[in-house]
């Protein structure tokens, strides 16, 4: 009855879970989400009332596939770390459908494609939905073992190598400039492209900030980029930066899909964009997820300091915990929902089940008291199924 394509597809366990965590009684460390008390409510609203002075009736009328041109033209000379026009922009529903467009235009089923072991689970939906052929590498914190990539580019073609270089989801690291330039350069030798995922890039709290994988080789680099996490992810739009002719073939495929990501939605954000309101939001937003993850690190050294091992990352969401006693963060899920906290079991960010013994936390929507209490919570359930804690209180 349905498509060979169908048979690939798995649905998210994040969106899966996203129901029961939302209960009133849980705290919620699953989701990748923004916090919704620091969206700028109040500014967009402002904006709203402009463009409908300005713009009339006519701000419901079809608009451009490849989306408003002012509002490209802004991306490209303030929003892009590289050199770029507006023509090499297209606006799209969110960086999710931008993923899934590129990723059509660029594979036939069975081609190979390489990810990180972990990585962004709704790339995995992506590639298995598009039938692609996953080949994993292991990855450290800082960045993706490129020996390893060297090896399967020698023996065999691939298409593309998938990454997210600033704050991974899920891991929260970030590639060394080393590992950086030596992986622009690998694609140049062995004829690969890299797809850089960057929704979390503008979300820096410590360190330097690197130069992209596109800013190094944007002939074969194409970033992607979203206003999910730096204004609100309700608006569903994101960006994909990439040379010319593969905007070109991008815009036919959306052009069938959907025609245009909102045209209401595209004016409302460049409103808001030219009123100069991001710069200080994102100095708000900073300053508020960087406590959170100082909280967060700190109360898992306080209560955990030999139950996982993390390393704190400089910006993004999310912090990667792994159990030093191995066991299922699969299993320890359920029994977390009872103690009231959730967490995204690791497991779920493997393309092949490579490892089960971690968890993704996420901060950034969790006032300050919430990551205090619901880390001791999950502290108790962790040291109730410590083998080491179990046999020294017997």
């Amino acid at each position: 009855m349905f498509a060979q394509r169908t048979k690939n597809l798995n649905s998210s366990f994040i969106r899966d879970i996203l129901a029961v965590t939302q209960q009133p009684h849980i705290i919620s460390f699953a989701g990748g989400l923004p916090d919704p008390a620091l969206f700028p409510a109040g500014e967009l609203q402002l904006a709203a009332e402009r463009m409908h002075q300005q713009l009339g009736n006519s701000l419901y009328q079809y608009s451009e596939t490849a989306g408003l041109p002012p509002l490209r033209e802004y991306i490209a000379e303030h929003l892009t770390i590289a050199d770029c026009q507006a023509d090499e922009i297209i606006i799209t529903t969110g960086s999710q459908q931008g993923l899934d467009l590129v990723v059509r235009c660029l594979i036939d089923p069975g081609q190979k494609v390489v990810v990180e072991a972990p990585t962004y689970l709704g790339a995995l939906q992506v590639l298995r939905a598009n039938q692609a052929e996953l080949i994993t590498i292991p990855s450290d914190d800082q960045g993706p073992d490129l020996h390893a990539l060297e090896e399967i580019v020698k023996k065999e073609p691939i298409r593309f190598f998938y990454t997210v270089t600033d704050f991974q989801n899920p891991t929260g690291t970030s590639y060394s400039r080393e590992r950086r330039e030596r992986l622009v350069a690998l694609a140049k030798k062995y004829d690969f492209l890299i797809l850089e995922d960057a929704p979390y890039a503008a979300l820096r709290y410590s360190g330097e900030a690197l130069p992209s994988l596109h800013t190094l080789m944007p002939n074969r680099v194409i970033r992607f980029g979203s206003f999910s996490k730096i204004i609100a992810p309700a608006l569903r739009l994101g960006w994909i930066n990439a040379p010319r002719e593969v905007i070109k073939v991008v815009e036919k495929l959306k052009q069938a899909a959907d025609l245009h990501s909102s045209g209401y939605d595209q004016h409302l954000v460049l409103e808001y964009l030219k009123s100069g309101a991001l710069k200080p939001h994102l100095q708000k937003i900073r300053a508020a997820y960087g406590d959170r993850l100082d909280a967060m690190a700190s109360a898992l050294s306080r209560y955990l300091p030999d139950q996982v091992q993390f390393t704190k990352p400089e910006g993004g969401m999310f912090i990667w915990a792994t159990l030093t006693h191995h066991e299922s963060t699969l299993e320890l899920f359920n029994s977390a929902i009872e103690q009231g906290v959730a967490f995204v079991p690791g497991e779920a960010f493997y393309a092949n089940g490579e490892s089960n013994i971690s968890m993704r936390l996420n901060f950034s929507n969790s006032q300050l008291d919430k990551i205090e209490e619901g880390v001791k919570r999950l502290a108790r359930l962790i040291n109730q199924h410590d083998p080491v804690k179990l046999s020294a209180t017997a």
